[in-house]
Parts: C-alpha cells; sequence; structure tokens
C-alpha cells in the first residue's frame, strides 16, 4: 500500500519543461483512439470526424520541395475548436486526431498549457514547441485575463510557425470569459483568439449519463465491506487516504504533476468525502480528477456526503459550474466502473 509521503517526495523536485513535453501524449483512457473506433449517433459527430480525418491526411503529406517547407513554416497555421457539452465524444475525436496526424506533436490539457506555460515562461514556449506540426489541447477554457493573455500569445507564437492546433471545449470562443471576467474589457482579445479557430459543433447525449446514470450519485458510495474490499483489489499499489489529507498534497505540489501522481498509483480509496467550501481547492480537486479519470486509475470512495452535494448548488451555477459538472459526470463514471454497473454500495 502506497502513503501520500512516499508519492510526495519525488513530486515537489522543481519541474523542467523539457522533461514534460515527453509526457504530453494522450492519456491510457484514450491512448489507442482512432477514427475507426468512433462511432457517431449523431449527424454533427460524423462530420466532425470527416473534418479532423481530412486534417490529418493533409497535414501529413510531405512538403514537396524547400520552397513549400519555407512557406509553411511563415505562413499561419491553423486551428479547429470542437465545441459540445459533455460527453458527446469530443476527446476521442481529438485523441483519434492525435494518433493520425504527423509528429512531432503534442496533446495536453488546457490547464496543462497554462501550467506549462508558466513554468517555461511565456516568452521561451515557441522554443520548447519549435518545429511541431500539431498541437491538440483538450478542455480549452478561460478562467480570468492572466489565461487569456496566454493563451492568445501561445497562439500567436505557434500559428506563426504553421503548427496545426486542434481544441475541445465546452465554451463558443466568443463566449469564453463570460461570468468569470469583463468580456467588455477584453473584446479585441476574446475575438483574436476566436478567429484563430474554425468552429466545429459536435452534439449528441452524454455517454455517461446513457451508461452509468442507472442509480442515483450517491449510491456509487460504497458502503466499509465494499469499500475494503476494492481497496484490498488494488493492490501493492493501491492509496488509501482521506480526502482532507489528499487536499493538501495536492495543494503542496505543481498541478503539472497531478498527471504523473495519477500513473504511480493502481487505484484510489477516499474516506471522508464531504462538500468543498473553498474554490481553489475544488479546482484543484477537478484538475486530479481530470488526471486520475484520463490515466483509468480505478476510484472507489465513502462519506457523508452524497456524490452530488460535494459542490454548493451555488459553486454549480457560477462562472466554474462547467468545469464542476464535467468532474462529477467523471466521478459518477470511475466509482460506476469500480463497483460494476448497477452494483448497490
Amino acid at each position: 500500500m502506497l502513503t501520500l509521503g512516499e508519492l510526495l517526495g519525488p513530486l515537489r523536485e522543481k519541474v523542467d519543461p523539457r522533461e514534460l513535453l515527453g509526457a504530453f501524449t494522450p492519456p491510457d483512457r484514450f491512448s489507442h483512439k482512432s477514427f475507426d473506433s468512433y462511432h457517431p449517433r449523431h449527424a454533427s459527430q460524423a462530420a466532425a470526424a470527416t473534418i479532423l480525418r481530412q486534417r490529418a491526411i493533409h497535414l501529413s503529406r510531405p512538403s514537396r520541395n524547400l520552397f513549400a517547407f519555407l512557406k509553411r513554416r511563415t505562413a499561419h497555421g491553423g486551428g479547429v475548436y470542437l465545441d459540445g457539452g459533455f460527453g458527446v465524444g469530443k476527446t476521442h475525436l481529438l485523441a483519434a486526431f492525435w494518433n493520425a496526424a504527423p509528429s512531432p506533436k503534442a496533446y495536453l490539457s488546457f490547464d496543462e498549457l497554462m501550467y506549462f506555460i508558466g513554468t517555461a515562461g511565456s516568452g521561451q514556449v515557441g522554443e520548447y514547441f519549435e518545429g511541431y506540426k500539431v498541437i491538440t489541447v483538450d478542455e480549452w477554457e478561460l478562467d480570468d485575463p492572466g489565461n487569456l493573455k496566454m493563451a492568445l500569445a501561445f497562439l500567436r507564437t505557434v500559428l506563426a510557425e504553421g503548427v496545426f492546433v486542434a481544441v475541445t471545449s465546452n465554451t463558443l470562443p466568443l463566449e469564453l470569459g463570460a461570468g468569470r471576467f469583463s468580456q467588455k474589457d477584453f473584446r479585441l482579445e476574446v475575438e483574436e483568439l476566436a478567429s484563430s479557430f474554425e468552429v466545429v459543433r459536435v452534439e449528441g447525449d452524454d455517454y455517461r449519463h446513457r451508461h452509468f446514470a442507472a442509480r442515483p450519485t450517491d449510491e456509487y458510495f460504497a458502503d466499509a465491506g465494499r469499500f475494503e474490499q476494492k481497496f484490498g483489489e488494488f493492490g501493492t499499489g493501491g492509496l488509501r487516504c482521506n480526502m482532507e489529507e489528499l487536499l493538501e498534497v495536492l495543494g503542496a505540489i505543481h498541478p503539472i504533476r497531478y498527471r504523473e501522481l495519477a500513473r504511480r498509483i493502481s487505484g484510489l480509496a477516499i474516506e471522508g468525502v464531504t462538500w468543498m467550501e473553498d474554490l481553489s481547492s475544488a479546482l484543484r480537486w477537478v484538475h486530479f480528477i481530470d488526471s486520475i479519470y484520463d490515466a483509468r486509475v480505478p476510484l472507489v470512495a465513502k462519506g457523508s456526503t452524497a456524490l452530488g452535494e460535494i459542490f454548493s448548488e451555488e459553486a454549480l451555477q457560477g462562472p466554474y459550474g462547467k468545469k464542476l459538472s464535467r468532474c462529477l459526470s467523471r466521478l459518477e463514471e470511475l466509482m460506476a466502473e469500480s463497483l460494476g454497473p448497477g452494483v448497490s454500495g
């Protein structure tokens, strides 16, 4: 059994941007996704798959001469922006596109991109991605003006180098930042960012609700016997901790390390799950849950607060509501996968 102390030591070391680049690949949950494994249930999903497949084919064509190569490097790159609700297949499409696209390439979440820029320095980001053909970013979102400025500087740099950028989001480009900062004060910046992309709408039902909503969300918590049974199945790489302790650790390490933390554990058993009053802790929790979801880490939990109530209704209706709702959807799926469909805790 692992302990938080054992995991924390190496993760406190200084982050080296060059080392991070090698880890920017699709997470385990999506690493083998392809266009052939994508089964659209809506016309817009099929259309989005066709667009991305064609872009991957086009990008894979070799430059015929030096002039064409130089033209590509000096011309602006392009971008595709997959907009849609939760669980409609955007991330599957993004991973399929990344797998079909030529190298060198990078795949990371928007939070990871922001943390990477903060670590590498906004002025040096272009150096780290020099020569890249494709960069894909999952869950593109703007939390504050700082995010906007960093994202815009990043796009200006890589698009000018001819890099193709594909992103997913739950928010249309011109609506980014709404409710989180004054769009009126940053109208020109938001418009410039939006103009960098071709928007492709992806519609459909949330597949997580189709497969995992057979019972109320609070029933995904395990009783004492089931909790011990599942934790025992995690083996020596399992981590058992209290939610309060876990939140303290998440606050002590750089968030870009969460992906590495998720890869170090074979299963996670959390006790004392309760509602979160502090927004900063809630946002760190969201990023961590994204990391273990992507890494397909089995999760079992128990607590006094129903799963759907760990965030206040005010928070869910606030500017970060989409992030928090996505987190609840992914928690529901993770725990349903661990307990088994239709199995009561």
